[in-house]
């Protein structure tokens, strides 16, 4: 009776480890990358120093340092963060959402429905099916300037808000409490009641995008196949 028992035993503890010994590939190959690093200079990926053909992971801290800079391709997308940045980027369900925390990202995408850029004070996306190609500085949690230098891009704030931003327009947004109180010279802006964002158009004032050639990128022009200086 004890030898039968002992068996039984055996055959589970061999069964059991031989389960988790299959399941280990499994469960580390459920976890697939989002993207790869193409280019990186003083920059880190999840506190490690950033190296180019690296993966990058959901939850994965990029950060640039003072004078560095970092390009990510995502699938047909691609992302640039200039110096003093931080993000991150996760799966949203068939899309991949890019978190610009504080700094500049530079982004374009010729699948616009597979990347949206959240932002302190709301989410940019594409307006349509068209390739996109812009930039956002958040400055603090509650102010950022958003341009768009190819294709529209909307910006919808957490109040449901619209902006539409067109080709070759800057658009700067401050959270609504922090606008001037309203009065004779200042009237409040139409649709903002003490929440949302308010927005000013302005002129674009070239931050150095020269920072590892991006500024040729400014020129970029879409192809019907959508590849341009960011989807090379």
């Amino acid at each position: 009776m004890r030898s039968t028992v002992l068996a039984g035993a055996r055959s589970f503890l061999a069964g059991a480890l031989s389960f988790g010994l299959l399941s280990l590939p499994t469960f580390g190959a459920s976890e697939r990358a989002l993207g790869v690093v193409v280019t990186a200079n003083h920059a880190k990926l999840d506190n490690a120093s950033a190296s180019t053909g690296a993966d990058v992971f959901s939850g994965d801290q990029l950060v640039t340092q003072g004078g560095g800079s970092m390009r990510l391709s995502l699938g047909p997308s691609q992302i640039y963060l200039l110096a003093d940045s931080s993000a991150t980027v996760d799966p949203d369900g068939s899309r991949v959402q890019a978190r610009i925390n504080i700094g500049t990202m530079g982004f374009s995408t010729s699948t616009p429905a597979q990347l949206e850029i959240s932002t302190p004070l709301g989410m940019i996306r594409g307006a349509d099916s068209s390739p996109i190609f812009g930039r956002v500085v958040v400055v603090s949690a509650r102010k950022m300037r958003v341009s768009s230098y190819e294709g529209t891009l909307v910006v919808t704030d957490e109040t449901g808000e619209r902006k539409v931003i067109a080709k070759g327009e800057t658009y700067e947004a401050t959270a609504a409490g922090d606008a001037d109180p309203p009065g004779a010279d200042n009237p409040p802006a139409k649709g903002v009641t003490g929440t949302g964002v308010n927005w000013a158009h302005v002129l674009d004032v070239a931050i150095p995008l020269t920072v590892a050639g991006v500024v040729a990128c400014a020129a970029w022009s879409v192809s019907p196949s959508g590849t341009g200086c960011w989807n090379q």
